[in-house]
């Protein structure tokens, strides 16, 4: 009896401190970033960790020193694209004003075509149309600055995250020893098979999509410029980062690419939407096969439900970590429930 009350108040306590986690995320900004600059560069440590696996086993490199060069490595292509990318997202939100007029004068083709502006309730609705255009278009724009400008604010904390990352490259397994000591004995196993299966599995798969990523990216850009889209750089960088939510992804990321193209031509959309769907067909059927090592097994009508609770609880972000999070959540339970029954 004295046992059982012990692993209630313990489980309460647990319940407890995790709630109260969650009310300080959402109340205190010093402690979002924290846990928010933590999450990142567990994710970055975990997009690098294949890599290096390889250099540290295969190549026989101290791991402090691979990791520092992994980190330095990443580093430079930040600022390599910060320097590159920036003023080109620059000009093209600071040329946003061609595209609402492309939008006007599209829809006033259209217009002409049907022969509808004989019509008061079509004029209307023209106006309607119109006017939308502009208000997401302005606010697009000025979300693009805030969101240049913060990011140049919060430089200091993003210089946090490589130093974090490192740590977590080079002494992630002394963590995890130093964690795992903290917990029962009796269940010590069973957490380090747990740990290892998602460390197998979830590390493969984020650094598969990061791959992904960065070829659907480049493969966009390379399409647009090609066709003469407008904004190729913020569309294609756009359908790269899409491109992670599975099935719906791929859609809601060529569209933008897609409406631009046809408010300048209708030719151009036509292209546009064959070669994007090209480049899907090629990196479903051939990239992906090759690059995802291991599949995560989840039924499609699960990863479904996933993504619409994601969409739900936090938005883009929530759909973005849904997978991850089902991930996590299949590998404990199928563990728990193999340890138990």
């Amino acid at each position: 009896m004295k046992k059982f009350s012990r692993k209630l108040v313990v489980n309460i306590i647990i319940v407890g401190l995790l709630v109260l986690c969650i009310i300080l995320y959402i109340k205190l900004k010093i402690i979002r970033e924290v846990i928010s600059i933590l999450l990142f560069s567990f994710i970055l440590s975990y997009s690098l960790k294949p890599l290096y696996k390889i250099i540290v086993i295969k190549a026989r490199v101290n791991k402090r020193i691979t990791a520092a060069l992994l980190i330095l490595g990443l580093v430079g292509l930040f600022i390599a694209a910060f320097v590159f990318l920036i003023p080109s997202l620059f000009k093209e939100s600071s040329n946003i004003e061609q595209i609402i007029n492309s939008g006007e004068n599209f829809v006033d083709w259209i217009s002409n075509k049907i022969k509808i502006n004989n019509y008061k309730i079509f004029n209307t609705i023209n106006e309607q149309i119109t006017e939308k255009i502009n208000v997401i278009f302005v606010e697009l724009s000025e979300k693009t600055f805030d969101w240049i400008i913060d990011l140049s604010e919060n430089i200091l904390s993003l210089a946090v995250v490589p130093v974090v990352t490192y740590y977590f490259l080079a002494d992630g397994e002394l963590i995890g020893n130093k964690i795992l000591i903290l917990l029962p004995m009796n269940k010590r196993s069973l957490i380090k098979k747990i740990s290892k299966d998602i460390d197998k599995i979830l590390g493969k798969y984020i650094f598969s999509q990061f791959i992904l990523c960065l070829i659907i990216g480049i493969l966009s850009f390379v399409v647009l410029v090609g066709l003469r889209v407008q904004f190729p750089l913020w569309l294609s960088i756009f359908n790269a980062v899409v491109n992670i939510i599975p099935y719906f992804g791929p859609i809601f990321g060529a569209l933008p690419a897609i409406l631009v193209a046809l408010m300048q031509s209708p030719s151009k959309a036509i292209w546009t939407t064959l070669l994007f769907l090209i480049i899907q067909q090629v990196e479903g059927n051939i990239i992906a096969p090759r690059i995802t090592a291991s599949s995560i097994s989840i039924h499609p009508l699960v990863i479904i439900v996933l993504l619409l609770i994601g969409e739900k609880v936090g938005g883009f972000m929530g759909m973005i970590l849904a997978i991850p999070i089902g991930v996590i959540t299949k590998v404990i339970y199928e563990n728990i429930n193999h340890h138990l029954f």
